[in-house]
């Protein structure tokens, strides 16, 4: 192999090992800048890694790992790939309602966060990767929704649940009431019950199959919104749920 061949393949894996650490966050021309490839390069050299499928593009200038590394690695997980999909999205929605907007999945009873974006200079307590309550969470509540009712009512059983707030729901009864509505309208709300000031909107991801593989939210400080603008971020959520898939 020449030695021009092998600086290029070099810089090709440079960037594919960049990209796929950076899952999707940064643009193109900012992986580029970082790794000091000029940028005609890395556009040439991740349509080339994209046309092989070993990038996916979420939207313009911005890649994640495509469905070659996946296979490569053993380990395909479309829920991984649709947290990718979904990230940009949130990301603009974070920005345009001043919020924080999450995605995250049910792992043991628990919620697992597998994507954080923020529009605020604020921070938040959640974090990509951690865990939180399922029955005091938007997104929780969803998923619990989700839920066989056999599996639903198995976790009931852990009930009466601790109050973060005056507001968190604790009696396995009124949880059960709050899931049947969850389940009717598709919508779940914080109402201040993890913390006093944040009030957060969820609805459900699914697969192609239909089944609940997720939900995403977006999470408000110090504003509790009134009705008209609780809908408009329904159909926001909504319409990037439909486009992830």
């Amino acid at each position: 192999m020449g030695t021009k061949s092998a600086t290029t393949l070099a810089k090709g894996l440079h960037l594919l090992s960049a990209i796929v650490a950076d899952e999707g966050r940064s643009s193109l021309t900012d992986v580029a800048a970082t790794l000091e490839i000029p940028l005609p390069t890395a556009h040439r050299l991740a349509l080339t890694l994209e046309a092989e499928g070993f990038l996916e593009r979420s939207r313009k200038g911005h890649y994640f790992a495509g469905p070659a590394l996946w296979t490569i690695a053993g380990s395909d997980n479309p829920v991984r790939r649709m947290a990718m999909r979904l990230r940009p999205s949130l990301a603009r929605l974070a920005k345009a309602q001043r919020g924080f907007a999450h995605f995250g999945i049910l792992e043991e009873g628990m919620v697992t966060y597998l994507v954080k974006e923020k529009g605020l200079e604020e921070e938040l307590f959640t974090a990509e990767k951690a865990q939180l309550e399922a029955y005091c969470s938007a997104i929780g509540k969803v998923l619990l929704a989700a839920l066989p009712t056999s599996d639903f009512e198995a976790y009931l059983e852990n009930g009466p649940f601790v109050a973060l707030t005056g507001n968190t729901l604790t009696q396995p009864d009124a949880l059960r009431k709050e899931i049947e509505d969850v389940r009717t309208s598709n919508l779940a709300f914080d109402r201040h019950e993890i913390r006093d000031d944040l009030f957060c909107i969820a609805v459900p991801v699914h697969d192609n199959d239909a089944k609940v593989v997720g939900a995403i939210s977006i999470s408000l400080l110090q504003e509790v919104p009134i009705a008209k603008r609780i809908r408009q971020i329904q159909l926001l959520l909504a319409r990037i749920v439909k486009t992830a898939r």
